[in-house]
């Protein structure tokens, strides 16, 4: 019996693809797997899904000894993701069908050097590149590290391995992508993994000034969200696994709306 084929990993960040981070997680998932990687030329941090429409993108390889290909794009994460997932997988940097390795199994997005739990997921370009993924059909998996996260770097790319050896991200519903944060700790006081849902806490946003020019500043009310959220739960020492869904109908607000249009019609 011919044995399965290697997953096809697409790894991508916001941090820019000379990111240590990115390159010591895609060398490690090149032992288990076919790994391209897929990444800004600069850091993107804070663009969340922008994409690139109004000029056109420049691509080049990047030269690399570490068991994987690498790419930069003068772009966004989604656009490099949204390139790899929707040219690359098919016609490689050419424009004839069969010319790339074909489609990927698994797309990991980081590891980022911050956190991106709560609110902070919406703003984040390293999630938009697991969301961009899920828009294609492919499992997105973001990663990310609050605070410099040095000591965590290891379970993080522990955790990916382990995602693709035992193939969890097939468990990974259509339309359904995860963001995974890593806590501030020591490997020998981390707390472990946790399912969470994502907090709502907004920042404590202020500006500071110097004549015309205005610097945002603030932090996250970390011990005042819900105890079962990732925020609340990443700044006691745990690791948190939040589903997101492309899908953001809110159910209970469209029966009210259709309600409204049968009592009151707009359009007559």
């Amino acid at each position: 019996m011919q044995s399965p084929r290697k997953p096809r990993i697409l790894v991508a960040n916001d941090d820019g693809v000379g990111s240590t981070n990115l390159h010591a997680l895609a060398g490690a998932l090149s032992q288990l797997g076919e790994v391209f990687v897929f990444a800004p030329e600069v850091e993107q941090s804070g663009v969340s899904h922008a994409f690139t429409v109004r000029r056109p993108l420049r691509v080049h390889e990047v030269s690399c000894d570490e068991g994987f290909r690498a790419f930069s794009l003068d772009g966004t994460p989604a656009d490099c993701v949204k390139f790899a997932l929707g040219h690359y997988a098919a016609y490689g940097l050419g424009d004839t069908s069969g010319l790339g390795p074909g489609p990927f199994d698994v797309c990991f997005s980081g590891i980022n050097a911050g956190e991106n739990s709560g609110v902070s997921s919406l703003y984040s370009g390293t999630v938009a590149g697991a969301r961009e993924a899920a828009l294609w059909g492919v499992p997105g998996i973001a990663l990310s590290l609050r605070g410099s996260g040095e000591d965590m770097l290891r379970p993080a790319i522990d955790f990916a391995a382990k995602v693709v050896r035992e193939r969890l991200f097939e468990k990974i519903p259509a339309g359904v992508f995860w963001n995974v944060n890593f806590p501030k700790s020591t490997v020998d006081a981390f707390k472990g993994f946790r399912a969470t849902r994502m907090a709502l806490g907004m920042f404590t946003d202020h500006y500071a000034h110097d004549g015309e020019m205005w610097q945002l500043d603030g932090d996250k009310l970390w011990e005042k969200q819900p105890t079962d959220s990732d925020d609340y739960l990443l700044h006691q020492g745990y690791a948190t696994i939040t589903p997101h869904r492309i899908d953001q109908t809110d159910e209970k607000s469209l029966k009210m709306i259709n309600e409204m249009l049968a009592e009151t019609p707009v359009d007559n």
